[in-house]
């Protein structure tokens, strides 16, 4: 624009028409070139640090204990995943690139304007200091704005994922209006924050449209004045050039601001994905630079030796289990029981390596787990818990035998261990049978039998039953035990409340303070043990 005003001025002169013209077209390819190169090379360089972040907030997520996924709500979890990982996908680098530009673009219209009119720039500071309060102001209030419409809207997905997995039990005691009440209220707690941000949102635009206008009129009687007081000094095509350029000003200076601040606002995304990748309950052991794997025979007997044991979860200060030892010979089924939060479950994650280990040592076979890699620590073992057992979408030979090691044969023999080979034989596809999520063609007590039967093809020594059959019915559970005993018949550790034993222990606020054979203590009324079968027995005739 300013070449085209001095090709205008010099119309006259033909000698300048060329040259001008000229210039204006290779300045104009220069910043179409530029800019082909430049939109790609941002799109890339954002596309590359999206990828980068995404895949070291699943690794982070994936490599966090249990203790984080239980004390952080699925919601939230959910959140950092689809709506921050949007945000940074869609708003990050099309943003920054256009901050830039108008940046660069405003600089440059202030710029022409304070070359043609030295007042201009002295009675547009001030304005421009307004402009600065009122961005300030503005992206403090959307920063937590943002951050509020953002944590408001994680309750809402964990409730809706709760009501889903709950909706027998909602309807079995008649909570429906309970629980839609509940979602209305996390929903208008939403949308208190929503509309507060988009109106704060137009605030902004009428605030800016105010101040420059301000700036429009200032330039223009600045303009107005110096042509009058200095005609010498200004000509009519450079007044008409810095008018034109001053009301670009204001749309410049409005884009700067509603960009910059969306800007801080969408790092707000990326600084609670970097918290979780700081900042989670990382389990250790899984990144061990020298070590060597054991042998494919290991655990051989089973021995399992706990040694001045204590045990905690991360981010918490009291310890679950204190000073524990305990001895548990290869083949011995044991049984462990106590009040809820007595450590029985904290013990046997512990074997997994799923608590932490704050004093002593667990040994398998006189190997401290704590020096084998976690993965590899939960391929040797088996653990069949008291939920719902997971099933991929995929094939029951894929469920079965995920990396393909084992014959059609092996899995056959597995699968008629524990009862199940006729109802898989009884499916038109037999084991190439798919899963899904909306046609389950096992039963509950079926789905903890598969699971039994993917430790049976593992070959575990140390099977792990935490209330396993809790939730089955008297006769699933006798099938299920059969199927246990004779899978497992003389080569396994069994830990589960007082079901077929040899041993039994009693544990208590993260302590053993019963130990002996089941028989024994039952013939002692005073047991704790007996305490606790006889108030079995009565809560049994009194359902």
């Amino acid at each position: 624009m300013f070449l085209l005003n001095y090709y205008v001025a010099s119309y006259l002169l033909e000698k300048f028409v060329n040259y001008y013209f000229k210039v204006y077209c290779i300045l104009s390819s220069l910043c179409i070139i530029l800019a082909l190169i430049a939109t790609p090379s941002a799109q890339l360089a954002g596309s590359r640090s999206r990828k980068r972040l995404h895949n070291e907030l699943v690794k982070s997520v994936m490599r966090n204990s249990l203790h984080f996924f239980q004390s952080t709500p699925f919601g939230r979890i959910i959140n950092r995943f689809n709506y921050d990982m949007s945000i940074i996908d869609k708003k990050i680098a099309t943003t920054s690139q256009r901050l830039l530009q108008f940046m660069l673009l405003c600089s440059c219209a202030i710029l022409i304007n304070t070359l043609i009119n030295k007042c201009f720039i002295l009675l547009t500071v001030p304005i421009l200091v307004i402009y600065y309060i009122v961005q300030k102001f503005y992206r403090q209030s959307t920063r937590e704005l943002q951050r509020i419409e953002s944590m408001s809207s994680a309750p809402i997905i964990s409730h809706f994922s709760e009501t889903i997995l709950g909706l027998t039990t909602i309807r079995a005691y008649n909570q429906e209006s309970r629980f839609m009440e509940m979602l209305f209220k996390r929903m208008e707690a939403n949308n208190v924050a929503f509309v507060i941000l988009n109106s704060s949102n137009r605030w902004l635009g009428i605030a800016l449209d105010y101040l420059g206008a301000m700036i429009v009129f200032i330039a223009v009687q600045t303009a107005l004045i110096s042509s009058y007081l200095l005609p010498n000094e200004s000509s009519a095509s450079l007044v008409a050039l810095a008018l034109q350029y001053t009301l670009l000003i204001p749309i410049y200076l409005n884009w700067v601001v509603k960009l910059f601040a969306d800007m801080e606002m969408y790092f707000g995304a990326c600084e609670r994905i970097t918290y979780y990748i700081e900042s989670g309950y990382h389990e250790q052991q899984d990144s061990m630079e020298t070590y060597d794997p054991l042998p494919e025979s290991w655990p051989q007997c089973g021995n399992i030796e706990f040694c001045n044991v204590t045990l905690k979860y991360p981010t918490q200060n009291e310890n679950f289990v204190n000073n524990l030892n305990l001895s548990i010979p290869s083949g011995q089924k044991i049984g462990i029981c106590g009040r809820t939060g007595s450590g029985k479950s904290t013990l046997a994650n512990s074997l997994f390596g799923m608590v932490e280990i704050a004093a002593g040592q667990i040994l398998i076979d006189n190997i401290d787990i704590s020096t084998i890699r976690l993965d590899e620590l939960r391929s040797r073992l088996s653990i069949i818990p008291q939920e719902d057992g997971i099933l991929f979408c995929s094939t029951i030979k894929e469920n079965l035998d995920p990396h393909g090691r084992f014959s059609d044969m092996e899995l056959w023999n597995c699968l008629e261990k524990v009862q199940l080979k006729d109802v898989v034989a009884s499916l038109p596809d037999k084991i190439d049978t798919r899963f899904s999520e909306s046609d389950s063609f096992l039963s509950f007590g079926q789905r903890q039998l598969f699971c039994l039967a993917r430790a049976v093809l593992k070959g575990s020594i140390c099977l792990v039953l935490d209330e396993a059959t809790s939730n089955l019915d008297s006769e699933t559970e006798k099938l299920f035990l059969k199927s246990t005993n004779e899978a497992f018949n003389g080569k396994t550790h069994r830990l589960y409340s007082l079901l077929d034993y040899d041993r039994v222990l009693i544990m208590e606020n993260g302590k053993i303070i019963e130990d002996g054979n089941p028989r024994e203590l039952k013939s002692n009324p005073k047991s704790t043990f007996t305490l606790m079968l006889n108030a079995s027995d009565l809560s049994n005739k009194q359902k």
